[in-house]
């Protein structure tokens, strides 16, 4: 999932934190990152029971584009 999907998702990190109990903080580390690692990924894929969805080409191509 891309950021750009995270936050149409969830709005804000307010909202992210409300609707998952997730602590907001995470939300803004991965807007500030520029991606959601994996693994965050796929507990977000289970919590929103498919309405996210983890891919991990999403982090590589990130990545990549970083060096």
């Amino acid at each position: 999932m891309t950021i750009e999907e995270f936050k149409a998702y969830y709005g804000n990190g307010y909202q992210f934190s409300q609707r998952t109990g997730l602590g907001a903080t995470s939300f803004h580390s991965w807007v500030a990152r520029g991606y959601i690692p994996i693994a965050s990924q796929v507990r977000l894929e289970k919590i929103t029971d498919g309405g996210l969805r983890a891919r991990f080409e999403d982090v590589l191509n990130v990545e990549l584009d970083g060096d």
